[in-house]
Parts: C-alpha cells; structure tokens; sequence
C-alpha cells in the first residue's frame, strides 16, 4: 500500500511539472507561423528485369553506410545489362551518375555518368553496362547518383549481382503468377500443390496468412478485394536454387457505397528446380488504411479493421486521452471533448503516389498527458517534409490547446532505416523537462531541448550491459560495461535523472538481468567463479538473485544452494532462469531452470485494444473505451507544423549497434547480436541470414545440396604428442594452407579461438556452440569443416553428409566414417553442440 501511494504521488507530481515546463519549452522560440507539410519532391527509381518491375529506390540525401544498405539484390541481365526506370514526378534532373563498390564501399569498381536515356512522359529510361570488372556470382553495391535543378542531389542504393544461372525470370514470373491467382479462385486451384495447410495456420484472420492457412484463406475468403496498385517486387535475397521476394500493393474492398483501403505485404521464399517450382514460405498482410469517417465509431469501440497486429496505443493517466498508432500515422482521441485529431503521417489517406506511404520509418509514442498533449518520436526515413530523403529520429510536441506539431530536436544517421529502426527502439525516451535520452551505438545520450547540446550520460552500453523498463522510464546497466568485473550497478530514473547505486564487494561483480514492470532483477557472481567454457567464451554464474525497487532498495533475494543462474529472460509477470550447478571438480553443468512470478497485478486502463469479430471480414482491431462515442458530434482536426527560428538538428552521428552480427529476416533488419551462435539461432528460427558488421554473409537459410564431402580433408590419427583437438585444428589450417604446431600452442593454454584467429588472417572464426546440426551443415555444404568438441575435449571434425548420414573424420580411430544423421544428432546435442568453424575471406 505503501509503495502504491508513493507511486501515486510521483505520477502527480512529474504531471504538475510536465505541464509547467513542457510548455515553457515549446514556447521559448519565436514563432513565425504555421504550415502543412510540404509534399515529396524526390525522384523514385526502379529496375526493369527482362520486362518485370522490381526493386523500388528511394532517394537518399547522405552518402550512406554501405554496409548496411540491403533493401534488394538487382541480377544483372545477359552482358550484365541493367535497366533503370526513374520517375522524376516532375522534378528535373541535370545529371545522372553511378557507382559500383564492394559491399562494405571501401574499393571503387567502376563510376560512370549516363548520357543515353530516353524520356517519356514523366520518367527517363536508360539501359547502362557494367563493365567487365566484376566477378560473376559476387554481390557488390550500386549507387545510382542524381541531380536536381536547384543543386539537389540524391543517392539511390541496390545491390548488384552478374549470376550464372540463378533462373531470375522462373522466379520471379513464378511470384507474379502466385499473387496475382489469389484473386481468383478458379485459378488459384494451381496453387494448392504449393501450400501446406494444416492446424498452425490461423483462419480466423485476413490480418496475417502463411502458407500453413486454407485455401479459401489465401484466396481472400468472400471479401472480393481489387487491386488498385500495380505489384511492386523487390528482390531480397538471390541464390542459383532459392530467391526470397516481397511483393507490395494496395487493394480496396467496396462495402455498401464505402470504399475502404487496405494495404497488402507479401512475402515468398522460393526454390527452383527443373522440374517445378517449390514454395519454401509464404507470408501475407492486411492492414486497413485508417479513416477518420462516421463508420469507423461503433458504439463504443474504434475500429480500425483488419490488421497485422502493428497498433500502438497509450493513454493518459486519468483515461481521458488515447493516443494510437494504425498504418504509419498516429492520431488522438480526447473521450471528454470527443475530439479526434490526425497528429502525424507522411500520408494523409489512401493516394497512388508511393513517396508518402513508404513505410521505412516507425513512430513511438513516448508520452500523453491530461491535457492531450503528445511527445512523440519518428524515426527512420523521412518521406515528405523538411528532412526529406534523410535518415534520422525526430522528435515531435502536439500541442492539443492550439493543435499544432513542433519539432524539438531530430538526429541524422547514414545507416539503412531498418537498421536505424532497432538501434532507436533499444533506449529512447523524453521526460518532462525536454531531455531526450537516446541509446546511439553503445552510447547513451542525454539531449536538452534548450542547448540541443548531446551530453553523454554512459558509454560501453553494449548487449548484456544494460536494461530497461517497458516504459522506458528506467534503465539499468554497468558503468564501462565490463561485465566480469563491475563492482558498481547504476539504476537511473530518466523523469528525475536520479541514480540509485547498487554496490558489492571486491571480489564480486553485479549484472542486471531485466526489469519486472519497474523493479529491477540483478545479479551477483563471485569472480573465483567466472571462467570459460570449452570454447575459451567467459561463463558468469550467478549465486544470487535481487529484486531491486528505486523507492525501497532490495524487495526480495532469490538463492539456492549450489545454484547458479546464467540468464534470466523477462517474460510477462515472471522471469525465466537458466541455471547451473557446481560439481565437486569444480566444473559448472547445467541443471533444471526454475521461474520468478510477479503476483502485483496489473493496473485496469480505461483503452485497450480488443477484436471483433464478423463473418465475413473476420477478426477486426478495435480500440474500446469505457463509453460509447457520439460520432455525429464528433470534432475532426489536423494539426498544423510550426515553423520555427533556428536548427533543431542535434550533431550526433550514429556509429551504430556495438554489436558484431545482424540478423536480417523476412521483412529487414531483425535483431543485433554479439554472439555468432545467438545470431544463427535467430536466423534459423526466422528463415533469415547472419551479417556481420562489414556486410559479409556469416549464415543463411538456404538450400544445400543433397550430399557434399571436403574430400580434400583425409583421415589423420592421433599421436602420444598430439591428441585429437590438435589434429582436427592442424588438419583444418593445412586444408586452408597455413601450418600450425596447435599441440604446442594448447600447450601454452591458447584457446581454439585464440588458434584459429592467430591463424587464419582476414577470417572469420565462428563459435557456434548450441546450434544444431541442420545449421552447421550450412558449412559443410560449402566445403568448410567444422569442428566438434566432446565434453572430454575430444574433437571430431564433420566433413560431409548426404540426406540421411554425415560424414566425421575421427583422429582416435584415425579413420573417415558416416554416422545416421539422427545418431549424430543425438550424440552432438549430448555434449552440448559444441561446434566452431569460419567463413573464408573470398565468401564475406
């Protein structure tokens, strides 16, 4: 009860000085006037391949990370011949050149200006050649460069492959064919030996459909959709057997005189073979494009139609004010004045232009008073307005009182927008006195609104350093960021900027693991515990658990004896813990994992979102307040953009996530990771693929071949010198052509790791311990070997396999042989999958 009041007390006193200071910030600039925002200007650009459009490009004003920019994969046609379509929508372009560059953009292949074109219309033509400075079945990075009457220049970014035979029209006419049969059910019969229907497929819903729904699900059910737009096609991934592609359009559906609008993603994963096509994964959404009209108010609830699950919402404290986000654009609701306002949106309603609807950007909702006043952040590209064609994070006021949008501050990134998306939802929060905290790479910013000065709050915030509350309003992390030895856990209230300081002793060091609603969970291990596992990476036990409250210091302690916790993983109201144990040689092994359960309840909102369902539309998103809403009453406004005096623009340039691996999945940009084997599982889980930091491949989900075998890797035995993991490290460098004495240097107590990197110089040494066998073979079908250690530290290396066996070359027996696929498995998964292999130079 106590803490309860405490809380109530803090609540009314941060609004008491939001409101007081919040104003004084938005009103301490002269203002000039209001205006709408401006429309797009730039140019798009698109590739003609063999007839097919595909890979739409937006313009970029900044010279862009090139290492992150994975938007599409453009194959070039016969004579590595690339046809370019842009479409100027009236504006005039001066000149038009490009680039080819490696991946990560550090070594020019060729520039070029194009002087043949033609024009029709509003767009140019132009078929341009590579030259023959390109190795075939190699992805390099393209930028086409325009320039605008005015001085206005513009980048546009794909990568580009000459492939051999990647079958690029089969898969691509293939995707076309599928889409557009959807919409007629008599030709869509065609489809059916493609999809695999069965009880994992959700049929209660258009907002999302696999390939594991009905036929009469992935053929639009009774709603008789139109499309209205013409497909866009962009190619993500391209591989001689497999492509992945996403597929973009609009449809409309005509329902009693009203014309409603939806927004349509679909996303294939195909393999080619001489005898037919194969349908590896299906995925489409419907998204209703939102509109503020009588019908969209039933009773009590908002309905915002069919939906993919992307709605945000936020209330005020008292219930009074909502404000949600459908379809890229955020709107309010004041339930006491039934006054509805469209906030922000590049796109005002449903329109065929493509600028305003691009949807590489995101918006969060950071704050909602009493008043209706928002503070919110849009980040990513900017399609329309003052930072058109940039990448960045801006933060907006509205201001309900005299409905107008204010920008407070926005920060500019060169990194690709889907990237620049996650690093943003890692740490972004604004309190009540105007300060803007963003976590930038690994360092967290504090930026004033008056100074529009970053000022560094703490660096080394790398993954595993730190946390955050759900609401953002707490985080957590290690001051340096030195997880083995951190004496010090900081715990800092972003509203007040209050730090609380969680000691231990010197010979310990203390991690966060999470927050429970906005308590926080850390733990203590003793350093005589941190060592390595067998791949030499550092293993942190903890033997004690606190519950942590910024109000009342340490609420509960969770220790077990003989127990050790590894991680722990906030899920809902309870935290899961992987534990282990110490056993008499002092080696750490894992034990059963045990759960903490938060019994504080939830507090009620007035908002939430809810279904409702119909027969013919299906489940349907809707917004249900607490009373009905009188539509004919109801007030609609649009907010204006405040023209200011000044730059709002904050110098930081994000040098992006600290972390060493991507993983890209099906959409773009899905997570970070430091660990490699965090990555691949990731990946695997979401049919993706693993970067590392300088654009190079590290693993993807991809067919492999029936059977393959390094037979250049012979069976070599073990010695009273050298005993199986020095064999199976020698064998593995002379197959790469470097001779090592790896006895001698395990000897001196250099990890595998440590072996592997001292050797194979430009490489990259992957330790995939944890990953299952089906991943590994990944490498092994691209004549790689990898290496597998037993819990005695015995090794093996595994050098082929076909569809039933795998292939070990075993220096104790000092012979080649094949195991069951299934008995590998099993004895692979018993001494922890444990495998480290590498990716050659050439491949990255």
């Amino acid at each position: 009860m106590k803490r309860l009041f405490i809380r109530i007390l803090i609540v009314l006193t941060t609004f008491i000085i939001a409101t007081i200071i919040t104003s004084r910030i938005i009103n301490k600039d002269s203002v000039d006037m209001t205006s709408g925002m401006g429309p797009a200007s730039i140019p798009v650009v698109t590739i003609q391949y063999n007839g097919i459009s595909a890979n739409r490009m937006y313009g970029y004003e900044d010279d862009m990370d090139l290492s992150y920019m994975r938007q599409s994969i453009t194959p070039l046609m016969s004579g590595r011949k690339m046809s370019l379509v842009i479409d100027t929508y009236g504006a005039t372009v001066l000149g038009i050149e490009y680039e080819v560059r490696t991946v990560n953009g550090s070594r020019l292949i060729e520039d070029n200006s194009i002087s043949d074109f033609t024009v029709d219309s509003r767009q140019i033509h132009s078929d341009i050649v590579i030259k023959d400075l390109i190795e075939n079945n190699r992805e390099y990075e393209f930028v086409l460069k325009l320039e605008l009457s005015g001085g206005n220049k513009y980048n546009y970014y794909t990568r580009i492959i000459s492939p051999d035979e990647y079958h690029v029209s089969d898969k691509l006419e293939y995707v076309a064919d599928f889409s557009s049969k959807t919409f007629n059910k008599a030709a869509a019969e065609e489809l059916t030996m493609y999809l695999e229907p069965d009880k994992t497929g959700d049929n209660t819903t258009f907002g999302k459909v696999n390939i594991h729904s009905s036929f009469d699900q992935v053929t639009w059910g009774d709603l008789n959709p139109l499309r209205v737009t013409d497909p866009m096609i962009t190619i993500k991934e391209l591989s001689p057997s497999t492509g992945s592609f996403l597929v973009d359009y609009y449809v409309s559906i005509n329902e009693d005189d009203d014309i409603n609008y939806y927004r349509v993603r679909e996303f294939f994963r195909v393999r080619y073979s001489n005898e037919r096509m194969y349908l590896l994964d299906y995925e489409r959404t419907m998204d209703d494009v939102f509109e503020d009209i009588k019908s969209s108010y039933q009773g009590n609830n908002i309905m915002l139609g069919i939906s993919s699950g992307d709605v945000s919402l936020k209330e005020s404290e008292d219930g009074s004010n909502i404000a949600f986000i459908t379809g890229d654009r955020l709107y309010s609701y004041n339930t006491i004045d039934n006054k509805m306002s469209f906030v922000f949106g590049f796109y005002d309603t449903f329109t065929e232009d493509v600028r305003p609807v691009n949807n590489d950007h995101d918006i969060k909702i950071m704050n909602i008073d009493e008043a209706g006043n928002i503070v919110f952040l849009v980040y990513g590209y900017m399609n329309r307005g003052s930072h058109e064609g940039q990448v960045g994070a801006s933060a907006y006021y509205y201001d309900n009182t005299v409905n107008t949008i204010e920008e407070l501050a926005f920060i500019r990134s060169t990194h690709a927008p889907d990237l620049f998306i996650k690093e943003v939802e890692k740490l972004s929060y604004m309190n009540a006195n105007g300060t803007l905290y963003l976590l930038i790479g690994d360092v967290l910013y504090g930026i004033d609104q008056a100074s529009k000065e970053p000022r560094v709050i703490a660096e080394g915030l790398g993954e595993g350093t730190y946390v955050t509350s759900k609401n953002g309003r707490l985080v957590s992390y290690i001051p340096g960021g030195n997880k083995t030895n951190s004496t010090r856990l900081m715990l800092l209230n972003l509203d007040t900027a209050v730090k609380s300081f969680i000691d231990v002793s010197s010979n310990e060091t203390v991690l966060p693991i999470g927050f429970m609603g906005e308590d926080l969970i850390y733990g203590v291990a003793r350093k005589s515990d941190i060592t390595n596992d067998r791949m030499g990476k550092t293993l942190i036990p903890m033997y004690r658990l606190n519950i942590f409250s910024e109000l009342e210091g340490d609420l509960m302690t969770y220790e077990r004896d003989n127990i050790y916790v590894t991680e722990g993983e906030v899920i809902d109201n309870r935290i899961a813990l992987m534990r282990m144990k110490k056993t008499d040689e002092g080696n750490f092994v894992y034990t059963t994992n045990d759960q903490i359960v938060n019994s504080e309840s939830m507090t009620a909102s007035s908002s939430s979102l809810s279904e409702v369902v119909t027969e013919k539309y299906e489940k349907l998103t809707a917004i249900s307040l607490k009373k009905e809403i009188d539509a004919d009453t109801m007030k609609h406004l649009n907010p204006k953009m405040v023209l200011y005096e000044g730059d709002r623009e904050v110098n930081i340039r994000s040098k992006g996530d600290s972390a060493e691996f991507i993983v890209y999945g099906k959409y773009g940009a899905d997570s970070y990771h430091n660990a490699e084997n965090d990555a691949v599982d990731r990946a695997y889980e979401i049919s993706g693929i693993v970067m590392n930091n300088e654009g190079a491949y590290i693993w993807k989900k991809t067919s492999r071949s029936s059977k393959n075998q390094i037979m250049a890797i012979e069976a070599s035995e073990t010695s009273a010198s050298r005993g199986s993991l020095a064999v199976c490290l020698d064998t593995m460098l002379e197959y790469e052509g470097v001779i090592r004495n790896s006895a001698y240097m395990l000897g001196q107590n250099k990890t595998v790791i440590e072996i592997l990197e001292d050797a194979l110089i430009d490489y990259e040494i992957l330790d995939l311990t944890g990953c299952s066998l089906d991943m590994v073979l990944y490498y092994v079908n691209m004549d790689i070997p990898v290496l597998f250690m037993q819990e005695d530290n015995e090794a093996m290396l595994l050098v082929g396999f076909n569809e039933t066996c795998v292939v070990l070359m075993d220096p104790l027996k000092n012979e080649i042989y094949k195991v069951d696929m299934f008995e590998a498995t099993e004895m692979f998964e018993e001494n922890g999958n444990c495998f480290i292999t590498y990716i050659r130079s050439q491949e990255q």
